[in-house]
């Protein structure tokens, strides 16, 4: 199990830092989820990704998730430290971790000695768990200030959160219309029906997005999606870039969760049909029958003879 969620972790990781390594989609993450009055400075045309690695005593040698330099249009600069977090977990530490990422950023910074100041750097936690965001969000939270004369001198740190979970399908389609919020609802959508209910938002964003190299690493990212899903057949390359393809397309995003909905049937309801009596994998294969599952699948889940689902159709039909 915990290589199972390490192999996920880590293609969200590397499909995530993929699609944050271009500047579009941290404009579109930016001016779509913080609504703070500073993103507005920025001059999105000049931001530039920093190649940024730290060593620090606890987390040894610890890569950057993400880091962007980003210019204001008052002549300073701001940075942004994206976190990037799929583990299964919430980590309660969570404000002590990311502020010595931080700090480890400022004592690469004075290394170079190019100001008696340093940078405001910007902490932006993305995460993408099952279960809702509850760990504290800043240091203060989890240190205790025996006596109020103290407060002032303890540590003051706090991150930005967005919670993909905790979006509706509704308050994301309100949205400014981008691929990241596309994306979002992708993630989001556990099952055909959810799909098919924001399929129309996804295709219009698709068919409205200018930037082809954007569209690019949309299609990068979808492909690793079908990778994980385990479907290699399909040629993305040709179907998002190209506009008139959206049918294609459609079809495309039916078969992931057609592939996802079989797999956790497969991992689940075959596992109970086979410590089963057969009476139970007969009602089990009627159930998957009556949902409108293929012969065979339903021969492969109940492990019984296909002639018999065959039979057991007629009979309902």
């Amino acid at each position: 199990m915990a290589q199972k969620e390490d192999s996920v972790k880590d293609f969200y990781d590397r499909s995530y830092k993929k699609i944050f390594s271009h500047k579009g989609f941290v404009r579109y993450l930016l001016e779509s989820f913080v609504r703070l009055k500073w993103v507005q400075l920025v001059d999105f045309d000049k931001i530039t990704l920093e190649p940024v690695s730290f060593i620090d005593r606890l987390y040894k040698k610890k890569e950057a998730d993400v880091i962007w330099k980003l210019p204001l249009k008052n002549g300073s600069d701001a940075y942004l430290y994206l976190l990037l977090e799929f583990q299964s977990g919430i980590d309660r530490k969570m404000p002590l971790r990311f502020a010595s990422y931080i700090l480890n950023f400022y004592a690469n910074e004075l290394k170079k000695k190019t100001s008696n100041k340093l940078p405001v750097v910007f902490p932006l936690l993305l995460y993408n768990g099952k279960q809702r965001w509850s760990a504290p969000r800043s240091i203060q939270e989890i240190i205790d200030i025996v006596d109020p004369s103290l407060r002032e001198y303890a540590l003051r740190f706090k991150y930005f959160t967005i919670d993909i979970g905790s979006f509706s399908k509704r308050s994301l389609i309100r949205l400014k219309r981008n691929l990241i919020v596309a994306m979002f609802l992708l993630e989001k959508a556990r099952n055909e029906k959810e799909l098919k209910t924001v399929f129309g938002e996804i295709i219009d964003i698709i068919k409205n997005e200018a930037d082809q190299q954007l569209l690019q690493s949309f299609t990068d990212w979808l492909e690793m999606v079908l990778k994980r899903e385990k479907i290699n057949e399909i040629n993305l390359k040709e179907i998002v870039t190209k506009k008139g393809e959206h049918t294609m397309l459609v079809e495309t995003l039916h078969e992931i969760l057609i592939k996802r909905e079989q797999k956790g049937i497969k991992e689940g309801v075959k596992e109970g049909v086979k410590k089963g009596k057969y009476e139970g994998k007969l009602e089990t294969a009627k159930k998957l029958l009556a949902k409108g599952y293929s012969v065979d699948f339903v021969a492969e889940v109940t492990e019984l003879p296909v002639q018999e689902i065959e039979k057991l159709k007629e009979r309902l039909d």
